[in-house]
C-alpha cells in the first residue's frame, strides 16, 4: 500500500535548567550531552537535533568548557557548522521562561538577547517552542510575529472542544495576529528513545500513528523524540535508512521545526482558530497554583524588571542623550543575570529550595548592579541641572519616567512634598510642595479628597464612596487565611478546612502621617492561625500561633487611589493568605492584566464532564491534569470588576494571583504556605514532579506586599490602566548638592498623547544599534488610538520597527513631533535616529537616592518549627520502603528522589543550625573578649 502519512520525528532535548537540582549540578552534564551530540552529528550527517529553543544552555556550555581547560573556540566553530547546515536548531529565545509571570519587557529581552547570540552561531529557528511552560498569554502570537517567527509549537493550555481536537490550529491575539501552532497533543515525549529499545520500535510508532491520525489536519504527524534533560541523542538515522520506522501508511522522516511548518502550511488545511489566552489543564496541567507559589520571588522579580526598566534604561537614556556613556554592556549584564531567574520551574516556584536561594542571591546581584549604574546617571544629570535655585542647602530633583506628565508625593528626610506637573519622561527641580487643588479633609478615621470619601473600620478593613457615581464600597481589605494542603504546583485545600477572617478582629489603628496632601495610618492586627495542616494533611490543627500583620493605608489628594503596603512575618505552615475586595458587581467576566493586554476572563466556568472525552482523546492524554476548571487567574497589576457604566480596581506590584467569588470579591493573593514539590493532592489527577521535601516553599519569612483599591467610572478600558502604571512606576528622588548647570530646572525629553488614555509603554531606553531612542507600548484599548510624540531630541529619522528593530514603516516628524496610529490591542515599537550632544565636562556630584521604606519589628513572635525530626523521620521511612523498589524501573525514580529529599531535608535542617549556632557563638566572642577585658580591669584595680 502506498503510505499516506509522514511521520516527522523531532529529536530534542528539553533542558531545565534547574529544577530537582541546581545549575551548578546539571551545568556539569553539559559537556558529555555535547560530546555525544557532536559523535551523532559526525556519525550521521543527516541527523537534526532540536537544543530546546534556547541559548543559555549554550552559554552555560562555553563556560563548563572554560572551567576543564578545553577550547571554546572550537565548540563554537562546531555549533555554528551544523547549525549552517540545518543539522541543529538553537534560539530564538536565550531561555525557556514562564510567559505569565514576567513583564512585557522581559518577554522581549529573552528573544532579543537569544537572537542576538544565535545569529553570532549561525542564526536561530523560525519557529517558537514552547514545549513546558503553564499556560499561554493572549498576546503570545503577536510577540512572536513580531520577532520574525513563522509558527508555534504549543503543549499546555489548549482549550479545544473533546469531540473535535485537531494536531494544529490557527492562534489569534487580541489584535488579529495569527499564528498557525502545532499542538503537542501527547507531550514533547511520544517516541522518546525509540532506538533504544528496538525491539518494540516499530511496535512503538505504528500505535503512535495510529493515535494521532484521528486529530491530523493533514497528511503530517508529530512525533517526539526527546526529554527533559535527554543526554543522549537517539540513533535512529540507520532504522530510516533501512525503512524499519515506516508503517503500512506512513514514511518516517528526522525533521525539524520550521519543516514541520512548512509541511503542514503546504497541504493548505482548514484549522480551527483559538483565541487569546490559553490557560486549561483539562487536558494537561497549567498548574495554577504556581501563580502564587513562593510569593517572595515574584515580588523580588517584579521590582528588579522595575528597576531595569523603568528607572536604569530611561535615565540611561537621558544620560546619553547628553553626552554620557549609556552602559549597554552592563545593562544587559544585569538582563542576563535577571533572565536567568526566569524559566519556568524557577520563577514558578516549583523546585529545590536550592534553586530558590540562587534565584535570591542573582536578585541582590542585578540590585547591585543596576543600582551602581542607575546612580551613576543621575550623578551625570544632576552635575548639569541649573539647582542654584533651590531653597534648601541641597538641591532635591524628581524624575520621572513616564512619558507622560504626572503629579506626585514625593519625601525627602522625613518630610512629604506635592510636586505638580512632574514633566514628562523628565526632571523638576523641588522647591517645596504645591498646593493641592482639593486639600485633603481628615476628621478621624474620615478621610475626603477630590475623589472619594474613606472611612477606617475598627477591625482594618475600609469603606469608600466614589462621588463620581455615589457608590459605596464596603470592608475592603479584609484578610482571609484558609488551609492549604497543596504543593508547589497546585493549591488544595485540606479535606477539613477552617476559614478565618478579620471580619470580627479588633485592630489597633493610629494616624501616623497627615498633610494637606497625603494621609497615612498604620493598622496593626495579630492573628492566631493554625501552626500547621495535620493528620496526614487532612485538617488544620487545633494548636494555633500568632501570626502579626501590620497595613500602612494612604490616602493623597490627587487621586483616586488607596494604596495599601502590608507587612507580616509568617510564623505558621500549611495555609494560604489572601485579601479581600467586595465590589457589589454581579459580573460576568473580569479583566486583568497580563503582557501587553487587558484580558477578559468569565467569572463563572462550568464543571468538566469526564464523560464527554471521547475514547480516541483519552489515549493521547499524558501528564497530571487539573480535576476542574481553575477561577484562580494571572493578574499583572491590575484586575477590574465593572457593570459597563462603573467599577473597582485592584492594583498590585507583583502579586500576580487573583479569583472572583459568586458575589463579585475579588481575593487577591498575598501568599501560599506549603512544603513539596510535589504530592498526592485533592485538586489534580497525576503525577506533577518529583515527591521533595522543600521547607523553604513555607515561606516562614517576613514579608511585604503593596497593592491598592480603585473605583472608576466607565469599563476597564476607561483609562484605569494608566493609574494602574502610575502606581506601578515610582517616582525617582535624587538629593545632591547646588550647583550651576546647563539644563534648565525642569526639563522633558518626550511626552506622548493618545486619544483614550490606554496606551501603556513597557520601554524607554537606547536602540539595539546605538543610534537613538526606543519607545515601546501596547494600546490596552478596544478602539484604535492616534498616538503623538513630542520629542525635545534633535531627530535625525522616526520609523516604526518590530521587536528586533528592524524597520517596518518611515514616519515623518512635523516640528519634532510624530503622530502614528496604533489599533486596538496593538504592540508599537517607535525608533527615533538622534543627533547627541558633546558630553559635559564638569565633576559629577555625589547624589543620594531617596528610598522610602516601612521596618516593622515582629522578633517577639517566633516562627513554627522549620524542619523537625518529624519532618525528618518521616521522610528516613519514606526513602527506606521506597528503596527495596529501586531495581524495579516503575519505582526506580521514585525511589530516588525520596532519596534525594532526605539529603535535602537534612541538609536544611543543618542550615538552620548552624545559622542559629553562628549568631550564638559571635556573641559568645564578644561576650568572651569584654569578659577579658572586665576581668583584667578589675586585676588592676585590686
Amino acid at each position: 500500500m502506498t503510505a499516506n502519512y509522514t511521520a516527522h520525528i523531532l529529536s530534542h532535548t528539553h533542558w531545565d535548567r534547574e529544577w530537582y537540582l541546581n545549575s551548578p549540578y546539571t551545568n556539569e552534564w553539559l559537556i558529555p550531552f555535547f560530546d555525544e551530540l557532536f559523535r551523532m552529528l559526525d556519525k550521521e550527517p543527516e541527523y537534526k537535533f532540536i537544543l530546546d529553543g534556547q541559548l543559555s544552555m549554550i552559554e552555560d556550555y562555553f563556560e563548563e568548557l572554560s572551567k576543564c581547560g578545553r577550547s571554546v573556540s572550537t565548540a563554537k566553530r562546531l555549533i555554528k557548522q551544523h547549525v549552517q547546515r540545518k543539522t541543529l536548531f538553537i534560539g530564538p529565545y536565550y531561555l525557556q521562561p514562564d510567559w505569565q509571570l514576567l513583564s512585557e519587557e522581559s518577554l522581549v529581552r529573552n528573544l532579543l538577547v537569544g537572537k542576538k547570540l544565535a545569529d553570532s552561531l549561525g542564526g536561530s529557528m523560525t519557529s517558537g517552542w514552547l514545549l513546558d511552560n503553564f499556560g499561554q498569554i493572549s498576546q503570545t502570537c503577536q510577540i512572536h510575529k513580531l520577532a520574525g517567527l513563522k509558527g508555534l509549537f504549543v503543549w499546555r493550555g489548549v482549550a479545544m472542544n473533546p469531540r473535535n481536537v485537531t494536531s494544529e490550529f490557527l492562534w489569534e491575539s487580541p489584535d488579529g495576529t495569527q499564528l498557525l501552532s502545532v499542538y503537542l497533543l501527547n507531550s514533547y515525549r511520544n517516541v522518546m528513545r525509540l532506538a533504544e529499545y528496538s525491539d518494540i520500535m516499530k511496535t512503538r510508532m505504528d500505535e503512535e500513528v495510529s493515535k494521532l491520525k484521528p486529530f491530523a489536519t493533514t497528511k503530517n504527524l508529530l512525533m517526539m523524540n526527546g526529554y527533559d534533560q535527554e543526554m543522549f541523542p537517539d540513533d535512529i538515522q540507520p532504522y530510516l535508512r533501512n525503512g524499519n520506522l515506516n508503517g503500512k501508511d506512513y514514511t518516517s522522516v528526522q525533521s525539524d521545526p520550521d519543516s514541520y511548518i512548512k509541511a503542514i502550511k503546504n497541504q493548505h488545511p482548514n484549522l480551527p482558530i483559538l483565541s487569546g489566552a490559553l490557560y486549561n489543564g483539562r487536558f494537561i496541567s497549567v498548574f495554577p497554583g504556581v501563580l502564587s507559589s513562593r510569593m517572595y520571588l515574584k515580588i523580588q522579580n517584579d521590582k528588579s524588571e522595575k528597576l531595569l526598566e523603568k528607572q536604569l534604561e530611561p535615565l540611561s537614556f537621558m544620560a546619553w542623550s547628553l553626552g554620557d556613556e549609556y552602559g549597554g554592556s552592563q545593562i544587559e549584564q544585569a538582563w542576563k543575570l535577571l533572565l536567568k531567574n526566569h524559566p519556568h520551574d524557577n520563577i514558578c516556584g516549583v523546585s529545590i529550595d536550592n534553586v530558590h536561594q540562587d534565584m535570591e542571591a542573582r536578585s541582590r546581584q542585578v540590585y547591585t548592579l543596576a543600582y551602581s549604574l542607575l546612580e551613576e546617571k543621575a550623578s551625570y544629570l544632576a552635575g548639569i541641572i541649573d539647582t542654584t535655585t533651590s531653597p534648601n542647602d541641597e538641591a532635591v530633583i524628581v524624575f520621572n519616567s513616564s512619558p507622560y506628565k504626572r503629579p506626585g508625593i514625593i519625601e525627602y528626610q522625613g518630610q512629604t512634598f506635592f510636586v505638580e506637573d512632574i514633566p514628562a519622561l523628565g526632571y523638576k527641580l523641588v522647591c517645596g510642595s504645591d498646593q493641592p487643588e482639593f486639600p485633603l479633609k481628615v476628621d478621624g478615621m474620615n478621610v475626603e479628597n477630590k475623589f472619594l470619601h474613606f472611612r477606617l473600620n475598627g477591625n482594618g478593613s475600609f469603606n469608600l464612596q466614589y462621588k463620581a457615581t455615589k457608590r459605596s464600597y464596603k470592608q475592603l481589605g479584609i484578610l482571609e487565611d484558609m488551609g492549604d494542603s497543596g504543593d508547589e504546583y497546585n493549591y488544595s485545600y485540606p479535606d477539613k478546612d477552617q476559614r478565618l477572617t478579620t471580619e470580627n478582629a479588633t485592630a489597633d489603628i493610629q494616624c501616623i502621617h497627615s498633610t494637606p496632601w497625603k494621609v497615612t495610618f498604620r493598622v496593626e492586627l495579630v492573628l492566631d492561625l493554625p501552626k500547621s495542616d495535620t493528620n496526614q494533611h487532612r485538617e488544620r490543627s487545633q494548636v494555633t500561633r500568632p501570626l502579626p500583620v501590620v497595613t500602612y493605608i494612604s490616602i493623597e489628594s490627587h487621586s483616586p487611589v488607596v494604596k495599601c503596603r502590608t507587612l507580616l512575618r509568617n510564623t505558621v505552615r500549611d495555609h494560604r493568605m489572601r485579601v479581600l475586595f467586595p465590589t457589589g458587581f454581579d459580573a460576568e467576566s473580569s479583566y486583568a492584566g497580563s503582557p501587553f493586554d487587558i484580558t477578559e476572563r468569565p467569572v463563572h466556568i462550568p464543571d468538566y464532564d469526564e464523560s464527554d472525552i471521547p475514547g480516541h482523546v483519552k489515549k493521547v492524554i499524558i501528564g497530571a491534569r487539573e480535576t476542574k476548571p481553575s477561577t484562580y487567574f494571572h493578574t499583572r497589576e491590575m484586575v477590574d470588576l465593572n457593570n459597563g457604566d462603573e467599577g473597582l480596581a485592584v492594583f498590585n506590584k507583583g502579586l500576580p494571583e487573583y479569583q472572583v467569588r459568586d458575589n463579585g470579591t475579588i481575593a487577591l493573593t498575598l501568599f501560599r504556605s506549603v512544603g513539596w514539590i510535589a504530592k498526592e493532592i485533592n485538586t489534580r489527577i497525576g503525577d506533577a514532579g518529583p515527591e521533595i521535601f522543600t521547607p523553604d516553599a513555607q515561606c516562614l519569612r517576613e514579608m511585604e506586599f503593596e497593592y491598592a483599591v480603585c473605583p472608576h467610572t466607565g469599563d476597564a478600558y476607561s483609562g484605569i490602566s494608566r493609574l494602574a502604571d502610575d502606581f506601578n512606576n515610582n517616582l525617582m528622588v535624587v538629593t545632591t548638592s547646588k550647583t550651576p548647570g546647563s539644563l534648565p530646572p525642569e526639563k522633558s525629553w518626550l511626552e506622548i498623547d493618545d486619544s483614550n488614555q490606554c496606551i501603556k509603554i513597557t520601554a524607554v531606553k537606547r536602540s539595539e544599534d546605538s543610534k537613538g531612542f526606543i519607545l515601546r507600548g501596547v494600546n490596552l484599548s478596544a478602539k484604535g488610538a492616534r498616538v503623538s510624540v513630542s520629542a525635545d531630541l534633535k531627530v535625525k529619522k522616526a520609523e516604526l520597527v518590530n521587536l528586533l528593530e528592524s524597520t517596518t514603516s518611515i514616519l515623518q516628524p512635523r516640528n519634532q513631533q510624530i503622530e502614528f496610529e496604533v489599533k486596538s490591542k496593538q504592540i508599537f515599537t517607535l525608533k527615533l535616529t538622534i543627533e547627541r550632544q558633546a558630553p559635559s565636562n564638569f565633576h559629577k556630584p555625589d547624589v543620594l537616592m531617596e528610598i522610602g521604606e516601612y521596618v516593622e519589628d515582629f522578633s517577639s513572635f517566633p516562627y513554627a518549627d522549620y524542619v523537625t525530626d518529624v519532618d525528618i523521620d518521616n521522610e528516613k521511612a519514606r526513602a527506606e520502603t521506597l528503596l527495596q523498589k529501586i531495581d524495579d524501573p516503575l519505582h526506580r525514580r521514585t525511589a530516588l528522589e525520596a532519596q534525594l529529599s532526605l539529603i535535602l531535608a537534612k541538609h536544611r535542617q543543618d542550615e538552620k543550625t548552624i545559622r542559629s549556632l553562628g549568631y550564638q557563638l559571635n556573641e559568645a566572642r564578644v561576650q568572651r573578649r569584654i569578659h577579658d577585658y572586665l576581668s583584667t580591669t578589675m586585676t588592676k584595680k585590686d
